[in-house]
């Protein structure tokens, strides 16, 4: 029977426990044969083997992302995906199990709060998914899904040390009796950071509680809480980094973050081909930040996020049919030294998809979604007349199986994002006061892709390209405050490949490449900053026998603008590669030492800039040394 990309807030915790089929697509397997995507999945050994410690590492090493930091670590750094730069984050979407991490104002996602304990999986799915997922995935959509309970009791802890005084602690626990699964973990994760004021401290926690009655129904509910701090250690100027990368000159500025995820959601088979499934969660999230250099100010944000999502899914033999609505309530409160804030956003869409075999190999996908949002608030005394806004999404494609081990995929897409609350009310020179941005229009646009893969003996190999259009994509620039530009274009490719040249030694290698530019208005032809043309991940693994493994790694990326130059005048970031190292021993079947090194040969880059002269260093060298134990 066919197969499907269900809707983001289905949760993924049922899996298997039903007909329908949530996809989590593995690599290449015959879910992943029939989506009209690029899909990559990090699996629980792919966590494992990383060496990574957190999310942003993970993702830099597995799926070849990039990432932007402004904190020296990575409670704070910002993911681009798709050729997006300032703001990028904002046009990713975050899931944890189906439930969105993104708010509805530029606040960046904690990574932090997201510990590895508790995840089971990562899907990467690349291009502009607002048809599926709606708002936000405009570059991609990340989907983290966190363990599952499992029959028999089992778990594993894990500790390690390294660079910087860093220490890393996790331990979880899954098992069953009788319809009721459960499982638990907790983390613990902190280091003294690179740079002065980059370091940071998180503790999480959590349990997820499963019931399986039987084969027709089935229930959770799951609570997962962080704690974090970490240092605001701020820019630095062009004489300062030639001084020392390590300095920092805001050395007070700090912040704190309290987050707690809950979620629950039931599924019930109507009959043989029909399921009705209702999911929810809440998101509570506490960030205070403190900002003392070089003058003194505090930012204390409340963040309380609501979601509901019922679906209804028929399967055949060839066809496989959802309809849901999504209901997400965002509620912000903002308490600063220059004036206090309170947003709501409602964010009501009916959507729709359909998966049909028109024969054995070929599958035809479409997926349509109308929204509407409604933003309303106050902010410092000015109050913001209710902003409604009504966007429409769609997504056609063709997946052509070529045998068992390949495939061939087209699709046409067209996708939007909301302007945020930030982008909505700004603040403007000289007065400083707050002002209705009211005629800043929502983005949208289009993009065509191609996408293949093929396996053929020892050697697999997938990619594909893409073209985008963009209308109305929004920018802050300086002085007139944030803007729609007229057009942006953004076309590109990605190349995965991977080859085993025997049972001790394989290959991978991952390469991103993305052109994007202006068109149109007065920065025609330029390049949009913070946009690395080229990126490329390579990975030699060398088994030495059954019980010692070593990585090899370099991860090249290309020149960028620095952020805000729109017209490419400024110097740019120069282009840097770093190396890593790993190594694994498997001393018995429940016992590993495991050891990395990231940038091996401490390469003094820049993380990320803003203007000429404020610029944010990367990380220098940094090993780590551990010990895992699974029971």
């Amino acid at each position: 029977s066919s197969q499907m990309v269900n809707s983001a807030e289905e949760p993924h915790d049922f899996v298997d426990t039903l007909p329908t089929t949530v996809v989590s697509a593995p690599r290449f397997s015959e879910v992943d044969m029939q989506i009209a995507s690029r899909v990559q999945l990090i699996n629980a050994e792919d966590i494992t083997n990383s060496g990574a410690t957190d999310l942003v590492q993970l993702l830099r090493k597995e799926a070849n992302l990039h990432f932007r930091s402004t904190s020296g670590n990575s409670a704070q750094s910002e993911i681009s995906m798709g050729g997006f730069g300032e703001n990028s984050g904002q046009r990713v979407l975050i899931l944890l199990d189906g439930h969105r991490l993104n708010t509805a104002d530029l606040g960046q996602i904690n990574w932090l709060s997201i510990p590895l304990g508790l995840i089971e999986s990562v899907e990467v799915i690349q291009g502009g998914q607002s048809a599926l997922y709606g708002n936000n995935a405009v570059g991609g959509v990340i989907k983290i899904n966190t363990r599952r309970p499992t029959d028999q009791l089992a778990g594993q802890a894990q500790a390690s040390v390294g660079s910087f005084d860093s220490y890393n602690g996790r331990f979880a626990l899954t098992g069953a009796k009788g319809g009721l699964g459960y499982s638990f973990h907790t983390e613990h994760d902190e280091t003294d950071g690179y740079r002065e004021n980059s370091q940071f401290e998180a503790v999480a926690a959590g349990l997820k509680l499963e019931w399986n009655p039987g084969d027709c129904f089935s229930a959770f509910v799951s609570v997962n809480a962080v704690e974090s701090e970490y240092g605001l250690p701020g820019p630095l100027n062009r004489a300062e980094v030639a001084e020392d990368y390590n300095q920092s000159t805001q050395r007070d500025n700090y912040g704190e973050e309290d987050t707690v995820h809950t979620r629950s959601g039931v599924r019930i088979c109507l009959n043989d081909r029909t399921s009705f499934g209702l999911s929810g969660g809440h998101v509570s999230k506490d960030v205070y930040a403190l900002y003392l250099d070089p003058s003194s100010s505090e930012i204390k944000t409340d963040y309380d996020l609501y979601s509901l999502n019922p679906t209804l899914t028929y399967e055949d033999e060839s066809m496989t049919i959802s309809v849901g609505l999504d209901y997400f309530k965002d509620e912000i409160e903002v308490r600063a030294s220059y004036g206090d804030t309170d947003f709501e956003r409602d964010t009501t869409a009916i959507y729709g998809s359909l998966s049909l075999d028109l024969n054995e190999d070929l599958v035809f996908t479409g997926s349509a979604r109308l929204a509407r949002v409604q933003t309303d608030g106050v902010q410092s005394g000015f109050e913001l007349d209710e902003v409604d806004d009504e966007q429409v999404a769609w997504s056609i494609g063709l997946v052509q199986q070529l045998g068992s081990n390949a495939r061939i995929y087209t699709t046409a897409r067209r996708f939007f994002r909301y302007a945020t609350t930030d982008e909505l009310i700004q603040y403007l020179p000289p007065s400083f006061n707050p002002s209705a941005n009211l005629n800043l229009d929502a983005e949208h646009g289009h993009e065509f892709e191609v996408g293949s893969d093929w396996v053929y003996g020892d050697l697999s190999l997938g990619g594909r390209v893409f073209y985008q259009w963009m209308n109305d994509e929004i920018i802050y620039n300086g002085g007139s405050g944030n803007i729609n530009l007229d057009q942006t274009r953004r076309f590109g490719g990605d190349l995965n490949t991977k080859y085993v040249f025997s049972e001790c030694l394989s290959m991978s290698f991952n390469y991103a490449w993305v052109h994007a530019m202006f068109n149109g208005g007065d920065y025609d032809g330029s390049e949009v900053p913070l946009v690395p043309k080229h990126k490329f991940r390579l990975e030699i693994d060398y088994r030495q026998s059954e019980a010692i493994s070593y990585s090899l790694g370099a991860s090249y990326t290309d020149d960028t603008n620095v952020g805000g130059d729109f017209v490419n005048k400024e110097r740019s970031l120069d282009d840097h590669i770093l190396f890593d190292v790993g190594a694994r021993y498997v001393m018995n079947e429940n016992m590993e030492f495991f050891m990395s090194v990231d940038n091996l040969f401490d390469k003094e880059y820049i993380s990320t800039a803003f203007g000429p002269d404020a610029l944010y260093p990367g990380v220098g060298r940094s090993g780590r040394v551990g010990l895992l134990y699974k029971f």
